[in-house]
């Protein structure tokens, strides 16, 4: 034990993690989690999911807190418009993995905490949404109407990924469709974001565009730009001149709850009238609300299916 400290202690991790092995499961286990961490509070957050995957992740309070952080600090992480999809996409990919194991544990562990799932949970979709979305948006084509659609679905994540990012991409996405309204609300929140972050303060942002949605108002500022300064001007003044245009209407486009029939915002899960209180499945796919009465998959089937690179590994790989 003391030699195997001291190791970890050195940051000898492959001479330790060798050593642990004669200990049996329960040694190694317990120095993957030290290894992991350390690499965690060193900002190494690829090599951490790598150690996890390579190792295991057993399940435990303290190792999901470990799972949990690490995961947030990936896809919260900031980067710019002009990175490269091969430096940020591979370690989204391999959380993504990494997740997928977590919460197929989960599903099975005997009587575990329902808000550890349900974070869990969250954080698998927002990165299974993140990976699918570069791979739509790269192939282009017919796949340019689901990135879109993910894009809007990423906005329901902004408290976990980049905000600004999220509005900006979802904003772009709804341009292109010719949604200008949309574009116009979402752009919008995108340069008041912008602001904040130039001011340096976490200030309050006005939400009555997004009041009755399931669009988190409780976020942190993003801690690096994802557009330059020039691009922002751009965008500013594109917002400046809809604001202009007396055809513009600074209103999310919507869909009808299934269940009490109000106008809902069409990326919203949750029905925006409080005595309904209905929720929608997310498409897993594309995020979207699917209403109820039509086929759908079983999660599960399709997360398997992404996993195994079988009959969805068009739109995985």
């Amino acid at each position: 034990g003391g030699d195997l400290k001291e190791l970890a202690k050195r940051g000898d991790w492959d001479r330790c993690l060798q050593a642990a092995q004669r200990q049996g499961p329960e040694g190694v286990e317990q120095y993957v989690i030290l290894h992991a961490s350390s690499l965690l509070r060193g900002g190494e957050l690829e090599e951490a999911v790598g150690v996890l995957l390579q190792h295991g992740t057993p399940l435990g309070a303290s190792n999901l807190a470990l799972y949990k952080q690490l995961s947030k600090d990936l896809l919260g992480r900031g980067r710019g418009a002009s990175t490269p999809e091969g430096v940020w996409l591979p370690g989204i990919q391999s959380l993504r993995q990494l997740l997928f194991r977590v919460w197929t544990a989960l599903r099975v562990a005997p009587s575990p905490d329902a808000a550890d799932v349900r974070e869990v949970d969250r954080l698998l979709h927002c990165a299974h949404y993140l990976c699918l979305h570069a791979v739509c948006r790269s192939r282009g084509g017919a796949f340019t109407e689901v990135a879109s659609s993910i894009a809007l679905s990423l906005v329901r994540y902004c408290d976990v990924l980049p905000a600004d990012r999220v509005f900006y991409e979802a904003g772009q996405a709804c341009k292109d469709a010719g949604k200008l309204n949309q574009a116009f609300v979402l752009t919008n929140r995108f340069i008041d974001i912008c602001e904040l972050m130039d001011d340096g303060e976490d200030a309050a942002l006005e939400n009555s565009d997004f009041e009755g949605t399931d669009v988190p108002f409780d976020f942190h500022l993003p801690d690096q730009q994802f557009l330059p300064e020039s691009q922002r001007e751009e965008v500013r003044d594109w917002v400046l001149t809809q604001s202009m245009d007396q055809k513009i209407e600074p209103v999310l486009s919507t869909r009808t709850c299934p269940k009490c029939n109000a106008k809902v915002y069409e990326a919203s899960l949750l029905c925006s009238a409080t005595s309904c209180g209905m929720r929608c499945k997310p498409c897993v796919v594309t995020g979207m609300p699917v209403g109820r009465g039509r086929g759908e998959l079983a999660p599960e089937e399709v997360f398997e299916g992404f996993h195994s690179g079988g009959k969805f590994k068009d739109y995985a790989e």
